[in-house]
């Protein structure tokens, strides 16, 4: 048995959202915090995809190194995809941040915005 290829890199077509100074600092604050939430999901459950040999040949150890490596090692494996999906999650996050300065916004409003919005949680 092989491991399936992971699926192809984020970055085809996806949502339009439109931003404006009404929305800009309730969009980047939870876009930034679906990012956040995504990262610290993807960390914590990283150690619980280890494959590991179902038993001590060279056969299951092979198989085991081939299953991380495609799930979890690679550049271009699941879990690297998965986190350079969130990655640019939160570019777009910092991008929305860009924009706030733009529509007049001071760094203290951006920053109390988003911790207005943790606080909520």
């Amino acid at each position: 048995m092989t491991a399936p290829a992971p699926p192809p890199p984020p970055g085809g077509p996806g949502q339009t959202i439109t931003v404006t100074p009404d929305n800009v600092l309730q969009a980047r604050r939870i876009i930034g915090q679906a990012a956040e939430d995504a990262k610290a999901r993807l960390h914590h459950l990283q150690h619980g995809l280890r494959v590991s040999p179902a038993a001590r040949d060279d056969i299951s150890t092979a198989a085991a190194v081939a299953w991380n490596r495609h799930l979890l090692v690679d550049g271009d494996s699941h879990f690297q995809r998965l986190i350079s999906y969130v990655s640019s999650v939160e570019q777009l996050g910092n991008q929305l941040e860009e924009a706030a300065k733009q529509y007049g916004f001071t760094e203290e409003e951006i920053e109390a915005s988003f911790k207005f919005g943790a606080e909520q949680r």
